[in-house]
């Protein structure tokens, strides 16, 4: 999840309406031409994830509480701090982590504040997960929703769905 979550704040960079497909290389570059204009303020953040909702065909109903305290134990929840220098590159870091990965934008739209996205990824042979979000963001933090559904011949039940939020938020100085 927390790849997609950074591959969704490039994407919130760009004041870009949907387009069509494209291949991360290309939101990539995108992303560093617009990243001048859109900078995200130094400080301390904290990222949480919740997970909303989980189903795997076949296996017994997951209880996301419990998804979000393994979250917690392997530290989903995280503090990070974001140097003048690297705010100063706005969301040029995104944009390059973007790139990594088998994916395609199915489209995208972010711009006052608020962003919505399609994308598919392969992210091992044989599987393939098609993510929406939709959220909104500032200088100081984002809230992002996402939903996931993956499927391929080696997942249990052939698929997997899961709905979570990411909210980060600068909570003060370094």
């Amino acid at each position: 999840i927390l790849p997609i979550a950074v591959a969704s704040l490039a994407l919130a960079a760009c004041n870009k309406e949907p387009e069509g497909p494209k291949t991360a290389e290309q939101v990539k570059e995108e992303v560093a031409a617009l990243a001048k204009d859109a900078k995200p303020e130094p400080g301390k953040y904290r990222t949480t994830i919740k997970v909303l909702n989980v189903n795997i065909p076949g296996m017994p109903q997951i209880n996301p509480d419990q998804m979000n305290g393994m979250f917690s134990k392997t530290g989903k929840d995280a503090e990070h701090c974001l140097t003048p220098e690297m705010a100063n590159k706005g969301f040029e870091e995104f944009g390059k982590q973007a790139a990594q990965g088998d994916c395609t934008y199915d489209s995208f739209s972010a711009g006052d504040g608020k962003m919505d996205a399609v994308m598919t990824c392969k992210p091992a042979q044989g599987v393939t997960s098609r993510t929406e979000l939709h959220g909104t963001f500032s200088p100081t933090g984002s809230n992002l929703k996402m939903k996931t559904e993956s499927s391929g011949a080696s997942m249990p039940g052939g698929k997997m769905t899961m709905e979570a939020e990411v909210t980060s938020e600068r909570i003060g100085d370094c």
